[in-house]
């Protein structure tokens, strides 16, 4: 009977998602995929070279897991004595939902220019244009009409469109990034981006579906705690598409055990930290952290919260992350510090 109750929520889950979902996708660790949130983030970072790779794992108590993959690099380029740069970078994510192997793939460039209005105050603007694709292929779902009042019985003619579709769509995402440095050792931040500005047709029958806009707001901090070794790093993010929206809020603490230079473009903090954060209506889920001279390692955990935890058994979704950053050149002369 269990197993029944899972398919059956699956299905309404796949049903809901054709309906009226259209949901991107989001990690819980928001804040280690910039650019896939904001392209104005596009080079605002301490060092000249970043690349980073996020990885999640959800649903697998319920069904076929979720799985979501992405990678992504950037560059500080051209900086200028007024302190302004260009940012470049590309990035890609392959996101697979369940039996149905509803595929989505993301391959998009990101470009941004950073104006210095201040000695630490920093606005970045940028534009990300990209290529969605979407495959799917229905023959492994389970239909209301194929349960013969004891169990699924793959026999039973599903009444049902069971043929695989694919198709391909170009779009683009913009956005702003605010960036203040109080000292080397707090700062604030806050972006607004909007994404799908060309409303994709993103139907598999042939017919028009303007893929829904959605926007971003995500601010963030990093407050040293004077006298110790600790740093406290508050994060937010709301994210509104259509019918949808998530609502992400919580802090990592940070102790450092060798501090970042100043004086050299290596990015060579050396530093451990934990996290809890909350999904409004949704998740729960703590994180872990390791940063060693430009490398950064990050795990975390959801424990689901919503309507769906009966089937899921409170599980949710596993992530981890990668990132490293990488300093070119003496570095001298620069005064402001990213995050």
């Amino acid at each position: 009977m269990k197993s029944i109750i899972k398919s059956l929520i699956v299905c309404a889950l796949v049903g809901s998602g054709v309906a009226h979902a259209q949901q991107d996708i989001h990690f819980s660790q928001f804040y280690s995929a910039p650019t896939l949130i904001n392209p104005a983030t596009t080079g605002v970072f301490n060092g000249n070279i970043r690349g980073m790779v996020n990885y999640r794992s959800q649903w697998k108590s319920v069904s076929e897991p979720f799985t979501t993959i992405t990678a992504a690099a950037d560059a500080r380029l051209f900086e200028k004595k007024d302190g302004g740069f260009l940012g470049l970078g590309a990035a890609f994510y392959n996101d697979k939902a369940g039996t149905s192997n509803l595929t989505t793939g993301n391959y998009a460039l990101s470009i941004a220019y950073a104006f210095q209005l201040d000695k630490d105050v920093y606005l970045s603007l940028g534009v990300q244009p990209g290529l969605i694709t979407k495959s799917i292929d229905p023959s492994g779902l389970y239909y209301g009409t194929q349960f013969n009042g004891l169990s699924y019985d793959n026999g039973i003619a599903s009444g049902e469109n069971s043929a695989a579709a694919n198709f391909k769509a170009f779009d683009v995402n913009a956005g702003a990034y605010l960036l203040y440095r109080i000292d080397n050792y707090s700062a604030f931040y806050g972006g607004l981006s909007a994404s799908h500005l060309t409303r994709p047709n993103i139907s598999f029958l042939g017919s028009t579906d303007k893929m829904l806009m959605k926007y971003t707001f995500h601010a963030g901090a990093e407050l040293a705690l004077k006298g110790t070794n600790m740093v406290i790093l508050p994060n937010t993010l709301m994210k509104f598409q259509g019918p949808n929206r998530i609502i992400n809020i919580g802090a990592d603490f940070k102790y450092v055990m060798q501090q970042q230079s100043h004086f050299t473009g290596f990015v060579n903090e050396l530093s451990a930290g934990f996290g809890a954060y909350y999904r409004v209506g949704d998740a729960l889920w703590g994180t872990l952290q390791f940063n060693w001279t430009g490398l950064t390692v990050a795990f975390s955990y959801d424990l689901n919260l919503s309507g769906l935890s009966v089937a899921s058994n409170g599980l949710g979704g596993m992530e981890m992350m990668i990132m490293y950053r990488h300093g070119i050149g003496n570095g001298k002369g620069k005064s402001t510090r990213f995050l």
